[in-house]
């Protein structure tokens, strides 16, 4: 008996299952790929600020164990400024958020990143202020016991944070212990009362923000 041959192509049926598979596909990865990649930058921004943690621990080496007595952004950049790291783009990436990059930052001070390289950017002291990068550090706010609290309860006190919402689902901030933390919107929409569906609504750390962890860190 002679073996019937592999017939060639597909019957109208195959060809329609496979649409139907390639759509339930395609809708799975439209609705979950941007999660994905939040949460890959998420991963990321907690090794930026446990590297950003080291070397305010290598700063205080050399100072007695203080923490920089700057406020803001200049709180966690003291050490870049100082010399405490080596000015190379890997180690400046990690004043900036993986979801608010340098190239983002930049242009919203209306300068041109192709022009301005970001070892440039960072060594222009002067010039920081709201939004330069996308981080905010310990800020006293003009409270005297805020530096004592800071020693006396490191693991409950933010020292360098997302500046905005940069994530989908969380905003990450580091405690004076070292430790990261995700402060999911759920919570902060609990604790503040905004609503993040709202379109209008920008959150922003700080003082008056809402969130009493979030409120010891500021971006300017």
């Amino acid at each position: 008996m002679i073996a019937r041959s592999l017939r060639a192509g597909f019957t109208l049926l195959e060809m329609m299952v496979v649409i139907v598979i390639i759509g339930i596909l395609s809708t799975y990865l439209v609705v979950n790929v941007p999660q994905f990649l939040d949460r890959a930058k998420m991963v990321a921004n907690e090794k930026n600020q446990g590297r950003i943690f080291q070397h305010i621990l290598a700063w205080q080496g050399d100072h007695g164990g203080n923490f920089p007595s700057n406020n803001g952004q200049r709180f966690f950049l003291r050490p870049w400024k100082d010399g405490q790291i080596e000015k190379t783009t890997q180690q400046a990436i990690a004043f900036f958020s993986p979801a608010w990059p340098y190239e983002q930052c930049a242009a919203a001070q209306g300068l041109d990143p192709d022009e301005v390289s970001i070892i440039e950017y960072l060594d222009d002291w002067d010039s920081i202020g709201l939004g330069y990068t996308s981080y905010a550090g310990f800020d006293t706010g003009g409270d005297s016991d805020a530096r004592r609290r800071l020693i006396k309860n490191p693991g409950s006190t933010a020292i360098v944070s997302d500046a905005e919402m940069w994530h989908r689902s969380a905003v990450i901030y580091l405690t004076a212990d070292g430790a990261t933390h995700r402060m999911l919107r759920t919570a902060i929409e609990d604790e503040s009362g905004l609503d993040f569906d709202d379109p209008e609504v920008i959150f922003r750390v700080g003082p008056g923000c809402g969130v009493a962890v979030l409120e010891t860190v500021s971006n300017d």
